[in-house]
């Protein structure tokens, strides 16, 4: 039975992927673990821990996860991990199976995990500089979760422990995803796939549909679609026509980049993004 958080999301399963090393590192996945099996109230939802030493285990296990949600579960994946700039490390420093996995291949990884689980996959990475995970996001591609959680700067192994056990506890308790968000400490970020695709879309249009910005871009695509030699009146006129219905805010293309984005819908329509767009307010 999956639990659902006020937002809509669901989740049936909590994985924990620990990278961390026995005898080197806090085990700060393992003690997780073990909180959450104290205050998961029965056996849903499932909760697994996966010790991972190698790049080849990390990547089988993100394809295990997939395949259960292509069966029916609902992801809530926990990392925890050393990571950077560069990526999340795994395995021991200098052995075989050592190596850093790049954001950018995580963030495509989760995107097949989301997809298979019905644009229902939470993140929480316990990792410093877990937030470098949001840099390669674009709406032009499907949603690779629809929130994550992480650090923003590197962190000491305790603030870790204790923000994933604080959030973890409204999760099961409530679930409350936004009070969740609220127990986070300030080194802390969280992200929502639907207010990431709201805040784009709407620096988009500000960009190009409203006042002076419009006027310009009527005039960028007057000029790109008629050269001046060619720009008799009539024709001119047409142009011109076409262009200014261009570059109003259009709700075909809208819908079809939610559709690409986040195809399980929004809480907001169209008009409430063009008056949030106009006026940097949220409408009432």
């Amino acid at each position: 039975m999956a639990s659902k958080y006020a937002s809509g999301i669901s989740y049936s399963t909590i994985e924990i992927i620990d990278c961390l090393i026995p005898g080197k590192d806090a085990q700060t996945g393992r003690a997780l673990h073990e909180h959450l099996r104290d205050i998961i109230p029965g056996p849903a939802p499932r909760l697994q821990r996966h010790c991972i030493g190698s790049e080849a285990e990390f990547w089988s296990q993100l394809d295990r996860i997939e395949e259960d949600c292509i069966n029916g579960y609902k992801a809530l994946i926990h990392i925890e991990a050393h990571a950077g700039k560069c990526g999340v490390e795994v395995g021991l420093a200098g052995s075989p199976g050592a190596a850093i996995i790049p954001w950018e291949a995580l963030v495509d990884r989760f995107r097949d995990i989301n997809l298979a689980s019905g644009f229902n996959l939470g993140v929480f990475i316990a990792a410093c500089e877990g937030f470098e995970a949001l840099r390669h996001l674009t709406i032009k591609k499907p949603a690779p979760y629809m929130y994550l959680v992480g650090p923003a700067s590197p962190v000491e192994a305790g603030l870790l422990e204790s923000a994933a056990r604080a959030f973890y506890t409204v999760i099961i308790k409530a679930p409350d995803l936004d009070r969740a968000f609220d127990t986070l400490p300030a080194d802390f970020g969280s992200f929502k796939a639907e207010h990431f695709f709201a805040n784009t879309y709407a620096r988009l249009l500000k960009a190009q549909s409203f006042g002076k910005r419009r006027l310009k871009r009527i005039d960028d695509l007057v000029n790109k679609a008629l050269p001046e030699e060619e720009a008799e009146p009539e024709r001119l006129k047409r142009v011109r026509a076409a262009a200014k219905d261009f570059s109003k805010p259009d709700r075909d293309r809208f819908e079809a980049a939610q559709r690409v984005f986040l195809p399980r819908g929004l809480s907001f329509d169209f008009d409430y993004l063009v008056e949030y767009a106009r006026t940097g307010k949220r409408p009432s």
